[in-house]
């Protein structure tokens, strides 16, 4: 089942609809073939946030795990802004937001995108955002079932401790610069970005070395 809100008109023109066909065609290739919930969770992202305009925010809830994901990778609750963690968490949202939501056998996902850094979207990027959501969701479904098979949440855990790398990291650089956490990952994920390395690598490195994000890369 999915839910999207809120839909505006499109202004793009069939030219555009067939890129955006072009690149949620690809982007569900990579997650059908996907076999890591870290990866599955950031081409999702990205490719979201490519159809919408906009830096999407993931939410992945299954049996086992709540976890947070951007297109830079794992991206810890105290990261984001009020109304983001609202919305991921169901518990208010507004025409601030637009917030997409897909369930599967195993996982239930949410993924959000703020319009101010989102110009409007008609209903068929919408549609192909849904499409892409629902797409992780059976990537999620198939991977803890594969998961499951194997008597291993090893692919689990690594996400979750991705989550925690990126926490200590965060934690770090709060109490060096006397920053919010807001602040705190948005230097992790701009030196990730920028230097084309793995969140969770560029954390693991501010931890063990004790230097600057931007030291480490």
């Amino acid at each position: 089942m999915s839910t999207l809100h809120p839909a505006t008109p499109s202004a793009d023109g069939p030219s555009a609809a067939r890129s955006a066909a072009e690149r949620i065609t690809e982007a569900a290739r990579r997650l059908v073939r996907s076999e890591d919930l870290e990866e599955a969770l950031s081409v999702a992202a990205a490719s979201i946030g490519e159809v919408l305009g906009g830096e999407a925010v993931l939410r992945v809830s299954t049996s086992q795990h709540d976890l947070y994901a951007g297109a830079s990778g794992p991206v810890p609750l105290s990261a984001l802004g009020p109304a983001l963690r609202g919305a991921l968490e169901a518990s208010r949202s507004d025409d601030s937001l637009v917030v997409l939501v897909s369930t599967g056998e195993h996982a239930l996902c949410r993924v959000c995108v703020p319009v101010v850094t989102a110009p409007s979207r008609g209903p068929v990027e919408l549609t192909f955002a849904e499409l892409l959501l629902h797409s992780l969701v059976q990537a999620v479904d198939r991977i803890v079932t594969v998961d499951r098979f194997r008597q291993s949440e090893a692919n689990l855990e690594r996400a979750v401790e991705s989550h925690r790398l990126v926490g200590q990291a965060m934690g770090i650089l709060i109490e060096r610069h006397r920053i919010v956490s807001e602040e705190a990952f948005d230097i992790l994920r701009r030196t990730s970005q920028d230097h084309n390395v793995k969140l969770r690598e560029v954390a693991q490195r501010v931890i063990e070395s004790g230097s600057e994000p931007s030291d480490v890369v």
